[in-house]
């Protein structure tokens, strides 16, 4: 099975500590989900992922009925697969919500690059996926700030994630003829 670029393992100098805390942030956020919140807030006061904590506290208030946390997908047709952070109602609407963290402010959508197409892509495997029983049809971005500021929150509606969906099969389509 051919694997995208999305989810190679990168090396970058120097990031080791960016990925540490980023995977930190989900670890944290998953035991918030699944009801261990006090305990994860005791733990993070002094630590590394208090700000990113603090910096999502408003969009967790918007989060309800939380289908999958940490997910494997994989759309067979398409031949890829991934990882869904988490699949849960942000304000009534069933999405994909994709967690990152940011040093930077993040307050567009188009500043966070290429996780609109990371999200269209997830959506297009859990609705191609025979073991999730629901579809989706919106995406969430959730960039959080390691200084605590809120965190911005990018909703995609279904025809923004249809539009992105439609450049990221140019994009698997042109990875795939590469390999």
């Amino acid at each position: 099975m051919q694997e995208s670029s999305f989810y190679r393992n990168l090396k970058v100098r120097g990031c080791s500590d960016l990925f540490l805390q980023g995977e930190l942030f989900h670890s944290a956020l998953e035991s918030i989900f699944l009801s261990e919140e006090m305990a994860v807030k005791e733990k993070s006061e002094d630590g590394v992922i208090s700000g990113y904590l603090s910096s999502v506290e408003h969009v967790l208030e918007d989060i309800s009925e939380v289908k999958a946390l940490e997910s494997g997908v994989h759309h067979e047709t398409l031949q890829y697969l991934g990882l869904v952070d988490c699949v849960a109602k942000y304000r009534g609407q069933l999405c994909v919500i994709d967690w990152k963290t940011s040093e930077k402010p993040k307050p567009f959508l188009k500043n966070t690059y290429d996780n609109p197409l990371q999200v269209a892509a997830y959506i297009g495997a859990i609705n191609h996926d025979t073991n999730y029983d629901f579809q989706v049809r919106c995406g969430l971005i959730v960039v959080a700030y390691k200084n605590g500021s809120p965190a911005h929150p990018h909703f995609m509606d279904p025809d923004l994630c249809s539009q992105y969906w439609n450049k990221w099969l140019l994009r698997l389509e042109e990875y795939m003829d590469r390999n």
